[in-house]
Formats: C-alpha cells, structure tokens, sequence
C-alpha cells in the first residue's frame, strides 16, 4: 500500500508538473506570437509607405516628361508641375526613410563598423546600437518640432504658387514629414532593440537587424 500511495503522488506530480509546462509554453507562445503580429503589423507599414514613395517616383516622372513635352510642342508647359516636383522631394525621402532603415539601404559610412562587426562582434553591435539611438532622438525631435510647422500651415492656408495660376497647399506635405519622422524613430529603436539583444547574448548573429539578413 505504501509504494502504491508513493507512486499515485509522483504521477500526480509529474502530472500536475507536465500541466503547468505546457500551460507556460503555451503563454510564452501567445507573447511572441503577440510579439511578432506587432512588429509584422509595422514592417507592413513601413513597406507600404516605401511602395508609394516608389510609385509616387514613376508619377512625378510622367508628369515631368509631360510638361516638357507640352512646352516644346505646344508652348504650353503644365502648370504646376515645377512646385509639385519641389515638394514631392521633401516628402518622398520622409516617406521612404524607414523601409531603407529597415532594409540596410540608408547611406552610412561603416568602414569601421563593418571590420568591428567581423572582428568584436559586440563592440560593433554596442556601437551600431548606440548610433541607432542617436538616429531615433534625432528624428523624435524632428517629429517634435514639426508638429507647430503642420499646425501653422493648416490654419493660415500656406500654400505654393501663384494665385490664379497655380496653388497647392503646403500641408500634406508637413503631415509627411511628421508621419515619416515617427516612422523612422520606432525603427532606430526597434534596430538598437536587436543590437543590444545581441550584445546580452539573446540573440544570434543570423537574426533580423539593421541591413536585413545577418
């Protein structure tokens, strides 16, 4: 009777043991499942926003062989199309910013990094790290600061042009910039998230970082 009572409590046990486990595994496997539905939700944004700065590109390109084309057959360039294209820069690299944060194409020198990256592996992501959080104060205060310019322009109707030729308002524009602005600080953050992830040993050096695929 006494080996029986022993055995039934360690099944109990290795049960009630073997439950909890799986109920943990089951919560770990909602938070990364919840964690990665996140960030999947804003790597989409980010893309979306870089697809129509590209399709935007290819907008602004008719548009221009088109005036020209107006000018030199008709004599009559599209009106506009100078102010368009001048605003369109601004808001095209705000636009685009983050997807090239995202996938290592923001220009850098990283003549240094690179060799520390082969080298000290960590020193490269603590610096790397470090610069990823400079990049994402910078842009929190451009965001910041932008904020007075949008409302600014909102109500005293700012606008390019000429009255009774051409007007667009200005706007947009700084909305762009806010929008792009905040875009392009979550992903410095998110980005130095993985570099010091890694430099704590939590993460392997083939994981999702600045450039894309390591």
């Amino acid at each position: 009777m006494g080996s029986e009572s022993v055995e039934r409590s360690s099944r109990g046990i290795g049960t009630s043991k073997a439950v909890r486990d799986e109920r943990h595994q089951e919560r770990e496997g909602i938070v990364t499942e919840g964690k990665s539905r996140r960030r999947f939700k804003f790597e989409s944004i980010t893309s979306v926003m870089g697809s129509v700065g590209t399709a935007w590109v290819f907008v602004l390109l008719i548009m221009v062989n088109l005036d020209i084309l107006a000018g030199a057959l008709f004599d009559r360039p599209i009106r506009g199309v100078p102010e368009i294209v001048a605003m369109s820069i601004v808001a095209l690299v705000f636009l685009q910013i983050a997807d090239a944060l995202k996938v290592g194409r923001l220009t850098r020198s990283d003549a240094l990094l690179g060799r520390l990256m082969v080298s000290y592996p960590k020193w490269g992501h603590c610096i790397q790290g470090v610069f990823n959080i400079v990049g994402a104060i910078f842009f929190s205060v451009l965001f910041w600061f932008s904020i007075p310019l949008l409302t600014k322009a909102w109500r005293i109707g700012e606008y390019v042009g000429a009255q009774g030729d051409f007007m667009a308002p200005i706007w947009p524009v700084k909305l762009l910039i806010l929008i792009g602005s905040l875009a392009a600080a979550i992903q410095y953050l998110l980005l130095a998230w993985q570099d010091f992830l890694f430099v704590a040993g939590l993460k392997t050096p083939g994981s999702q970082g600045y450039g894309g695929e390591r």
